[in-house]
Order: C-alpha cells, then structure tokens, then sequence
C-alpha cells in the first residue's frame, strides 16, 4: 500500500500531516498519543484496528502498525493476539521522554517541545569549555541558552544550552523560540546532512543557578544529556546539553531476544 500525500481522506478527528521532516509514522504516532491524552482513547480501551485507523487518517496500514510499535515501545499501548491493541496507563504528560535512539526520535521530541532561547552570545572556547567540546582552546562559537517547555507542563522541562560552529551563526542567531531541533537549522543552512550524533547521558546535581530557572529544588538528582554533532570529515558543527530533574524524565528500553 503506498503513503499517501493527500490528507483529503483524513476524517480522523483533526489529523493533519505536517509539513515537517518527521517520517510519517512517527506524525501518526504523535496523533494517537494526543487523542489518547485528551481521553478519546481512554486508559484501558481497545484502539480501532489496524485497517481502520489507516482508513481514518487516510495512510498506509504498515504506517499505522509503525506508528503503533513506537506507542508500545515507550509503553503507551500493548498488543495481544486476538484481542487488539489497548490503551495503557503508562502515559504521564508530566513525564517525558527526552533520550532518542535515532535522528528521527530527536526531531520528534523537538516538535514536541518548545526551546525558549533566554541568552545568545559569542564565545570563545578555553579551559573547561574548550576540553567538553573536544576543540582547540580560541575556537570560537555562538552560545545560546535557556529552558525548554514540553506539552501543556507549566513548569519547564529542562535546561538547554547549545553551542554552534560561529561561521554557521546566521543559521540560528535570529531564533527566540526553536520548535524544531536545532541542527536542522544547520543543515538547511549548509545544505549539509550532520554523519555523526555522539551522545552522553549521566546524573548530575542541579545547581542553584539552573534549579530557579527550572523551579526544581537545589542540589537535587538530575540528568544531563550531551550530544556533539558532527559534518563530514569529523568536524563539529553543534554541542549541545539539556538538564532534566529527575521526576521530569523516563528512560525506557526495550530488550528483545534473538532470533
């Protein structure tokens, strides 16, 4: 069954496929969790099928079975054979999920989420600064910071901060608030795909300064993520780092056995 391009067939609730870069599956996944947080799909019911879900939003059904996968992943759905797929209540939209496992996955959390960009400067990279990136000390970079919000959450979801090749500023020095990831930016300036995402994850203790702006306590647990992003021939483009309080964030892997 092909995708479709034409959303005219979309009769299902206010389904609309964007204009993003977002693989179809994913725009469809990001619909059903909405539906099931506004409660038209309440915690416990059964989904419509496969076929009929395809039929409403005016898609494939091997998108629909995509889209349903990653649900069940993050633990918005289970599946049993014979009785259908059913709405679990592992959902929380206080709680999100903010470590991808692809390039996909950071542009759907980006979509979801807004960077609200507080402060922006030149900078030039030494001691500290210089060692995190991985660069020679005076490389120079264009620094932008401030918090993220997620969904309807009032209160911030994390702290982000974001440092960009300087000769690459124009791409992103007029942004206040990024709904979109930020090396998306950069390739579309560039014309460029970004080869490598390398990305870290450890616990951290918020300090004082970055727990006010996330109205979290001080000194409590939280996460920080590091990613480096990376052009052709090695050469970093963006570094960037969000800190999360521990009760804002889930992890969740999915092991399964081999064949």
């Amino acid at each position: 069954m092909t995708l479709k391009d034409d959303d005219s067939r979309g009769a299902g609730a206010d389904w609309q496929p964007e204009l993003a870069t977002a693989p179809l599956y994913l725009q469809v996944a990001h619909h059903l969790e909405a539906r099931i947080r506004d409660g038209d799909y309440p915690v416990g019911t059964l989904l419509p099928t496969e076929n009929e879900l395809a039929e409403m939003l005016g898609v494939s059904r091997q998108t629909v079975r995509q889209a349903i996968a990653t649900l069940r992943q993050k633990g918005r759905l289970s599946a049993r054979k014979g009785v259908g797929t059913r709405v679990e209540a592992g959902f929380d939209p206080d709680r999100a999920r903010f470590v991808a496992h692809s390039r996909s996955e950071l542009f759907e959390i980006a979509s979801e989420t807004e960077f609200a960009i507080e402060h922006k400067e030149q900078v030039s990279a030494q001691g500290r600064l210089a060692v995190d990136l991985g660069c020679r000390p005076g490389r120079k970079f264009f620094h932008m910071k401030g918090v993220r919000y997620a969904g309807n959450m009032k209160r911030p979801f994390s702290w982000n901060e974001v440092y960009v090749d300087y000769r690459l500023a124009a791409a992103v020095k007029d942004i206040t608030v990024a709904r979109r990831a930020i090396f998306h930016h950069i390739e579309e300036f560039t014309g460029e795909r970004i080869q490598e995402i390398q990305q870290d994850v450890k616990p951290i203790l918020i300090d004082d300064a970055v727990a006010e702006r996330l109205e979290a306590e001080p000194g409590s647990l939280g996460l920080i993520v590091i990613r480096r992003y990376y052009g052709s021939g090695s050469r970093l483009l963006e570094y960037a780092f969000q800190i999360l309080p521990a009760d804002r964030f889930t992890y969740t892997t999915t092991l399964r056995a081999e064949l």
